[in-house]
């Protein structure tokens, strides 16, 4: 019987331990000072979103697919920029929903901020940063409205954290921490 914890099982990562990698190596790159200033909203929610992208596969020739058609109530999966700044061009706007909002912010984070140095060369960083501000923007409704206005407030810094958590990944790949 095929099991829906396939990463939990084969490689013991949970939810709880992606967050927490996240969130520990976000602290160290930021540093303590600042990581303080926002550990208990945006930093949790940046870890958040990072581990989420960790955890979860996508098929991109689906999500490229014209016939992907998520319901209202689905966190949209988006392939890069590019299709990001058409679906908002087009569909996002109109549609006026707040999760695909989050969604493309979140995937602007991850694919602008984390995996900067490979899209700087292609995209226009400042122009996603302006258009991940402007969805959180928009996504700033009900319960979440506090959280996502304070995203869509440090956008474009949080970018630059996410390109620096990502090159302090690749600059200490090769150290050994020892367990306490």
């Amino acid at each position: 019987m095929p099991s829906t914890n396939y990463f939990d099982e084969l490689y013991g990562v949970t939810e709880e331990r992606a967050l927490n990698f996240w969130a520990s190596n976000l602290h160290e790159a930021m540093g303590s000072e600042f990581w303080s200033q926002i550990c208990d909203s945006t930093g949790v929610y940046l870890a958040s979103v990072l581990g989420h992208f960790c955890l979860q596969s996508m098929d991109r020739n689906e999500v490229l697919s014209p016939d992907y058609n998520p319901d209202d109530q689905e966190f949209r999966q988006f392939a890069d920029l590019t299709q990001i700044a058409e679906m908002r061009m087009r569909q996002l706007t109109s549609a006026n929903n707040p999760l695909w909002m989050e969604s493309a912010g979140a995937h602007i984070l991850l694919y602008a901020g984390f995996f900067q140095a490979q899209n700087k060369h292609r995209h226009n960083i400042a122009f996603y940063s302006a258009m991940g501000r402007d969805c959180y923007l928009m996504a700033a409704v009900g319960k979440r409205e506090k959280i996502m206005k304070l995203m869509a407030a440090g956008f474009s810094q949080y970018l630059l954290h996410l390109a620096n958590l990502h090159q302090h990944l690749q600059d200490s790949r090769y150290l050994i921490r020892m367990n306490n």
